[in-house]
């Protein structure tokens, strides 16, 4: 039993930490997308680079997609993580965030 619990508490934490990984990925993911300068496309690949650093084993790859909204980016990132409990066949957490963050506009005022 105290196997189980220690294995449980190992397993909550392993997801907690994937989880502000790939939350604090789409974020910074937005940030960059949503500068003055900033593409979708360089907020992505951001958004990537920061979460196979994070993770680098025990999830599926992670799917993530941004999207301009005109005034906004928005990021956002799916995928699965898979248990470490042995007897649990292939079972696996979901893993999203989103992101939504506001262009930045700067204009000289004459």
């Amino acid at each position: 039993v105290l196997l189980m619990v220690g294995l449980g508490l190992v397993q909550f934490a392993l997801f907690y930490h994937a989880e502000n990984v790939v939350t604090g990925a789409v974020q910074d993911g937005a940030r960059v997308a949503a500068a003055e300068d900033g593409t979708l496309d360089q907020g992505v690949q951001y958004a990537q680079t920061i979460i196979k650093a994070g993770l680098d084993q025990g999830t599926d790859p992670i799917q993530v997609q941004a999207i301009d909204g005109g005034d906004a980016v928005a990021v956002t990132a799916q995928g699965r993580m898979h248990l470490i409990i042995p007897w649990v066949a292939d079972a696996t957490l979901p893993l999203q965030a989103r992101a939504v963050i506001n262009k930045e506009r700067f204009h000289a005022g004459l």
